[in-house]
């Protein structure tokens, strides 16, 4: 009975220990490094670059493409009738305005990043 007892209390200690550890363990691991710079942040002059050229995911037309094709795939998987197509465009045309009110936003930020790292 005691030898039960200690390896309850030993194993239950244990447990603790290791859930307590884990975090501290993990804390410093964020994956692969895909972006360039450390740990997963973006390498700011590369970044900067990207805007100027407008490649990458600064390729507006491109990514607007893309975009337009699911949308396109997507209405035709859902059969629509000339009526619900009408409502699907006017919804795409919201959507695609809110996007571009955000994007402006983003750019301007990231316009005002790209000149203080200039500096």
């Amino acid at each position: 009975m005691n030898k039960r007892k200690h390896a309850i209390i030993t194993a239950g200690i244990l447990t603790s220990a290791l859930l307590a550890a884990s975090p501290f363990a993990l804390a410093d691991h964020h994956g692969d490094d895909k972006r360039g710079g450390h740990h997963g942040k973006h390498n700011l002059e590369e970044m900067c670059e990207n805007l100027r050229k407008g490649k990458g995911h600064f390729n507006h037309d491109e990514r607007q493409a893309k975009m337009e094709a699911r949308w396109a795939e997507v209405a035709e998987r859902l059969e629509l009738t000339e009526e619900q197509l009408k409502t699907w465009e006017q919804i795409k045309q919201e959507k695609r305005e809110k996007h571009e009110q955000r994007r402006a936003k983003w750019q301007e930020r990231l316009q005002e990043r790209c000149a203080t790292v200039e500096q």
